[in-house]
C-alpha cells in the first residue's frame, strides 16, 4: 500500500509540473504580444513576397543616391568653371588692350575680335566678324587709340561710336551690349603724350552715349586703383594680374 500511493503523487507531481509549463508558455506568448510589437509586424511581412521588398528597398537607396550625385555635381559644376566655359558664347570686340585676353590666355581666341589700333571709326568690320559667330552677349572694349586720332576731341569720338551701335542695332536688335570704359593711364605715359590724359572726359562722353541707348557702361577703372605695378612699362597696357577681375565684371553685368 505504501509503494502506490508513492507511485500516485509521483504522477500527479509529474501533471502539475507539465500544466505550469504549458501556462508559463502561454503567458510569455501573450507579454511578447503585449511588449515586442516588432513581433506582430515581423509576423505580418511573412506572407509578402520577399523579393518584391528588397526590390522596393533597392530601388530606394539607387534613387536617393542618384539625387544625391546630381546635387553634389550641380554644386560642384559652378566651381569648376573655367573662364573660358564661363565667357560661353558672348564675344570680346576691342584694341590691344582687349588682346591681354588672348596673350594670357584668359578666353577662347575664337570669341576674342581683337586688333592693335583699333578705333571706333575702324570697329566696323570687326563688329561684322563678331555678329558672325552669333554671339549671345557682345563686349565692346575701344577707345584707347580714338584719344589721339580725335585729337582729343570726345563729342567726335563718341559720333564715331554710336555709328557702330546704330550698325548693330540694325542686324541684331536684340542682343545685349556691354561697353567697356576706357582703362585709366598713368601719368608716366600721359607726360609723353598729353592727349592720353583725355581718359576722363572720353568715359563721361562713353557714358552718355550708353544712357541715349540704353546700352550697359562697365567702369573698371577702380580695379586698377593701387596698384600701378599691374601696368606695363609704358603705363598703358597691362600686366595679366587685372584681366580675371575685369571679366568677373563683364561677367557680373551679363549675368554669365
Amino acid at each position: 500500500m505504501r509503494r502506490r500511493g508513492t507511485g500516485i503523487w509521483y504522477v500527479l507531481a509529474i501533471a502539475a509540473v507539465a500544466a505550469g509549463c504549458i501556462l508559463y508558455i502561454e503567458n510569455l506568448k501573450n507579454r511578447s504580444a503585449e511588449e515586442y510589437p516588432v513581433l506582430e509586424w515581423i509576423d505580418a511581412q511573412k506572407n509578402q513576397d520577399i523579393e518584391a521588398v528588397e526590390a522596393k528597398l533597392l530601388a530606394r537607396d539607387e534613387a536617393e543616391r542618384a539625387e544625391q550625385e546630381e546635387e553634389e555635381q550641380a554644386a560642384g559644376s559652378e566651381e569648376t568653371l573655367s573662364p573660358r566655359q564661363r565667357f560661353g558664347q558672348a564675344v570680346l570686340v576691342g584694341d590691344s588692350v582687349a588682346e591681354g585676353f588672348i596673350d594670357y590666355q584668359i578666353l577662347d581666341p575664337s570669341r576674342i575680335v581683337a586688333h592693335k589700333g583699333m578705333r571706333s571709326d575702324t570697329m566696323g568690320e570687326y563688329i561684322d566678324k563678331a555678329l558672325e559667330l552669333s554671339p549671345t552677349q557682345l563686349f565692346l572694349s575701344v577707345g584707347l587709340n580714338d584719344m589721339e586720332y580725335c585729337w582729343g576731341d570726345s563729342a567726335r569720338f563718341a559720333a564715331e561710336y554710336e555709328k557702330r551701335l546704330q550698325e548693330i542695332r540694325e542686324r541684331e536688335p536684340d542682343l545685349p551690349i556691354y561697353v567697356n570704359a576706357i582703362m585709366p593711364i598713368l601719368p608716366a605715359a600721359v607726360e609723353k603724350k598729353a592727349v592720353l590724359g583725355k581718359v576722363g572726359e572720353f568715359n563721361a562722353a562713353l557714358k552718355e552715349l550708353c544712357e541715349k541707348w540704353e546700352i550697359s557702361f562697365l567702369d573698371n577703372g577702380d580695379l586698377l586703383e593701387g596698384h600701378e605695378d599691374w601696368y606695363q612699362k609704358d603705363s598703358i597696357h597691362l600686366k595679366s594680374t587685372p584681366y580675371l577681375p575685369w571679366l568677373e565684371r563683364m561677367e557680373e553685368a551679363a549675368g554669365l
